[in-house]
């Protein structure tokens, strides 16, 4: 059933405060007007006349707005001048009156809420290209914008602090991001924000809250069933919750940082290439990371602690846990009671002997306080830790830790690429369970072309307007290969384009790494990783239909529509 016109609009809320101010000012103007008329005046000549009801109506208007352009049609006589000077305060005052309300209500915080809700719902309506809404425009929600934006996506963002608000208005990166201030757990507020809109893609809930991010999905998944839900969740429960009606995406960022931990100390290579996959395109790629094995100290057994333990258990590692909740110490073998930022603490629990400690608390300070108490101790441990707050960034970065949990990035990172490049997580879920020689040939064909930097990830479905080079070149040969779409269709060298194919999907089967003479079939999807200007080359080809079957054939063909005609003629 479609949602009706809220009761609060602008006309309505106008009319209401208008009301009395619109009544009062037009009552004294037409009492204004029939006493004009009534009082006899004189022309020119001296006889007797009447004002008419225009000539009264003018004149009062120009009372009321005190401009004073003079008496009209003739000298007033001294019974109209005291008329005149009777009607002149009532005039005035209702006028001040009216425009004195309408000011007010203009500055009212309510009327001001109503117009940027109205402004909002029409930016929502004119959206033309595809977009995503994000619910909370915190740490994780900027950075997910930020990132929709740079690979050419929209976004819409529901917040509820205004604030954060307030810094879209004045970003220019976000001049044309729509935002509003409500709560995105209103079904109303979803609505209006574009959940119903052809144009949305998807829904992202990245609120600070798991109950509110529940309820998000779950309105959304009962409004648009049909529509992709990604939400953040930091307790188990909720993402049980979640799971059970059909969300697609849930994102615990704590669990996802012990999952890679548990790679990287399973296969320092396959956490290598999966890190160069998820990070932010252009930064430097990141070296080999080699967690130690032996006794760790993992500090803090909470939200990131938790699921550290785990991973460690399943890796047979041993481990002392530091937690200053004494109810939760029973539940693991060996235990002290304290915060790890004491020296002595870290003696109990081992810190001479271990290979490496995980500063795992809530608190940024406290961390940072483990990190530098622990180095002193033993300066050969491995370090890892977990960051709350974006402006403790640099703190971080100059302290000793390996690797560093951000919470925000670790959930924005996953967004974007489930968003852009959804083949990306079965990939490296493939890569996992394959063996050690699998990441060793992705490693290689990606240090060829990456040049130290971060791929740009980008997806192709040889579908549409993609498929009509498709069809065009098998119409005049016998196949094409993926080969063929990643030479440079502008050089006469048939360079090949700096990227690499990682993943074909046709239909129910994915193949991972596919050989570059495997033809191409219309429907297919590609997964590539590579420059930003391997994936401008290989859009070029695809849609000049001509630049396709150079590459397929080999031999320079005709650029102008003219040539290409005459070309074809001759073929």
């Amino acid at each position: 059933m479609p949602r009706q016109s809220p009761p609060n609009d602008i006309a309505w809320l106008t009319m209401r405060r208008m009301r009395s101010p619109l009544i009062v000012l037009i009552l004294v103007y037409v009492l204004s007007i029939l006493a004009m008329v009534s009082v006899p005046g004189a022309d020119a000549d001296g006889r007797p006349y009447h004002l008419s009801f225009l000539d009264a109506a003018y004149f009062v208007a120009v009372l009321q707005t005190t401009i004073g352009l003079g008496e009209i049609p003739h000298t007033f006589t001294e019974a109209q001048r005291l008329l005149v000077y009777a009607l002149l305060l009532p005039n005035v005052v209702a006028w001040l009156y009216s425009i004195g309300t309408l000011l007010g209500l203009l500055l009212d915080q309510q009327f001001q809420a109503v117009l940027r809700s109205n402004r909002f719902s029409r930016q929502v309506r004119w959206m033309a290209r595809p977009f995503y809404i994000v619910c909370g425009f915190g740490n994780t929600g900027s950075l997910a914008v930020s990132g929709l934006l740079a690979r050419g996506l929209r976004a819409v963002v529901v917040e509820k602090d205004p604030e954060a608000v307030h810094n879209i208005t004045l970003d220019a990166q976000y001049a044309h991001v729509p935002a509003l201030v409500a709560s995105a757990a209103n079904r109303h507020v979803l609505e209006q924000a574009g959940l119903m809109h052809p144009k949305c893609r998807g829904l992202i809930a990245t609120t600070n809250d798991d109950h509110t991010n529940l309820t998000i999905a779950i309105s959304a998944k009962l409004l648009r069933p049909g529509l992709t839900v990604l939400a953040r969740s930091e307790n188990q429960r909720v993402s049980d919750n979640l799971a059970s009606f059909g969300t697609d995406y849930i994102i615990n960022p704590y669990r996802i940082f012990a999952e890679r931990l548990f790679l990287a100390l399973r296969s320092p290579l396959k956490y290598l290439v999966q890190d160069w996959l998820i990070s932010v395109p252009g930064s430097r790629l990141r070296d080999v990371v080699k967690p130690p094995t032996g006794h760790w100290i993992v500090c803090g057994a909470g939200r990131l602690g938790k699921p550290m333990l785990e991973q460690l258990a399943i890796s047979k590692m041993p481990f002392t846990v530091v937690d200053v909740h004494p109810e939760r110490l029973p539940a693991y073998e060996r235990a002290v009671l304290g915060r790890g930022t004491e020296a002595h603490t870290l003696i109990d629990a081992g810190v001479h002997d271990a290979v490496g400690i995980i500063a795992a608390t809530g608190d940024d300070i406290d961390n940072l306080s483990i990190i530098m108490t622990a180095h002193e101790l033993n300066p050969k441990l491995f370090i890892i830790a977990r960051q709350e707050r974006r402006q403790h960034e640099e703190l971080f970065d100059a302290s000793q830790a390996h690797l560093v949990a951000r919470r925000s990035m670790i959930v924005a990172r996953r967004i974007l690429t489930v968003v852009t490049a959804p083949l990306v997580q079965p990939f490296v879920q493939h890569m996992a369970r394959a063996d050690e020689s699998f990441a060793e040939q992705t490693a290689k064909a990606l240090r060829k072309v990456l040049r130290d930097q971060a791929p740009n990830l980008w997806e192709i479905e040889l579908k549409d307007e993609l498929a009509e080079g498709i069809r065009f070149t098998l119409a005049r040969t016998s196949q094409v290969r993926i080969e063929h779409i990643i030479l440079s269709s502008r050089s006469e060298e048939r360079e090949q384009l700096d990227c690499v194919c990682l993943v074909l999907e046709r239909g129910a089967r994915r193949e991972f790494l596919p050989a570059s003479s495997t033809p191409l079939q219309e429907n297919d999807r590609l997964l590539f990783a590579g420059r930003s200007s391997a994936r401008r080359e290989m859009l070029w080809t695809l849609h000049d239909s001509h630049s396709l079957l150079g590459n397929v054939t080999g031999k320079h063909l005709p650029r102008g529509a003219l040539w290409r005609w005459l070309s074809d003629r001759r073929a």
